[in-house]
């Protein structure tokens, strides 16, 4: 009998994850960088040829954009994705399914295992499955979703939270976001909230040239002060983003941080002010103080999310 072969992917601005997946799980896994293609087509066929597969029943693909009517233009690439012709341009002509980043990653949160994320902050509360979750992931942009529990089945959202306008809690951050706006017009969380915002927030602060976001993150680990209270400020908006996604989603099982920029400074966002800016809401302080907040360590999450939920069909 022949094995049926899938190809699962989560497509970002800068990685492309690959899973080749069986009936018993993953097969084997590539990741591919964006930069090094123009055209979504070649980008799958490298991934097959690497892992060694020349022919899959189906294709379920996580792409950092919104996906509509079966295309998908990636926000911070010049990558589209089309889901009929990518099938025709494929050995087999294999089913193809788009799906949004966040959404797929969403899926993937009730099976987080403990070691695959840390506490935020002073609460060790543990994420309640039952409850709803929300996302925030920060890395090439930034991305939020939610995921929502039923008894018919879950749901889970497909959204562009990340171009949201981004909220100003102090003086010194409304003067931040003030700068930004003479500069970009529409200031989104994601102009802040990214690896190439955290350069931004930096130029603001600082009025000086921004060295790229590894120096920022290495020198405030390193004890540099100026780059220390720009790392804080920007763990600082991370807290009142997800805060407020937290009472906008009615996450009270808890609230997950992703992408690849955190955990690049996991104990320093731990000790930042971000769980106190999450609960600084005002009267429903005492509400979001039970609200587990944890740091996800893992960055295959999308693919944990596609993999879990999909179910094969007879």
């Amino acid at each position: 009998m022949k094995r049926s072969l899938r190809l699962i992917a989560d497509i970002g601005g800068t990685n492309a994850r690959f899973w080749l997946v069986d009936e018993s799980g993953p097969v084997s896994t590539k990741v591919l960088q964006v930069s090094e293609f123009t055209e979504s087509i070649a980008l799958l066929k490298s991934a097959m040829k690497k892992l060694a597969c020349t022919e899959v029943t189906e294709i379920r693909i996580a792409v950092a954009g919104r996906v509509k009517d079966g295309r998908a233009a990636l926000t911070n690439s010049a990558l589209v994705f089309d889901a009929d012709a990518l099938s025709k341009a494929l050995a087999g002509e294999p089913k193809i399914i788009l799906q949004n980043d966040l959404q797929a990653a969403a899926l993937g949160l009730p099976f987080l295992k403990d070691e695959d994320s840390r506490p935020l902050g002073k609460n060790r509360n543990k994420p309640d499955t039952t409850q709803p979750l929300a996302l925030i992931t920060v890395g090439t942009g930034l991305g939020i979703s939610g995921y929502f529990p039923g008894d018919s089945g879950n749901f889970v959202l497909a959204t562009e939270g990340g171009h949201a306008t981004l909220p100003a809690t102090t003086d010194a951050e409304l003067k931040i976001i003030q700068a930004l706006a003479k500069r970009f017009g529409h200031v989104s969380g994601e102009r802040v909230l990214s690896g190439s915002g955290l350069v931004v927030l930096y130029e603001v602060m600082t009025r000086a040239n921004a060295p790229d976001p590894a120096d920022i993150v290495d020198g405030a680990l390193k004890g540099d002060l100026i780059k220390i209270e720009v790392l804080k400020q920007f763990c600082s908006f991370i807290g009142s983003v997800a805060g407020n996604l937290a009472l906008t989603y009615g996450a009270w099982g808890g609230v997950f941080v992703g992408g690849g920029v955190p955990p690049r400074f996991a104990d320093f966002l731990v000790q930042s002010p971000f769980r106190e800016r999450f609960e600084a809401k005002g009267r429903f302080r005492s509400d979001l103080q039970d609200v587990p907040t944890r740091l996800i360590l893992r960055g295959d999450i999308a693919l944990l999310g596609l993999a879990e939920a999909w179910h094969p069909t007879a």
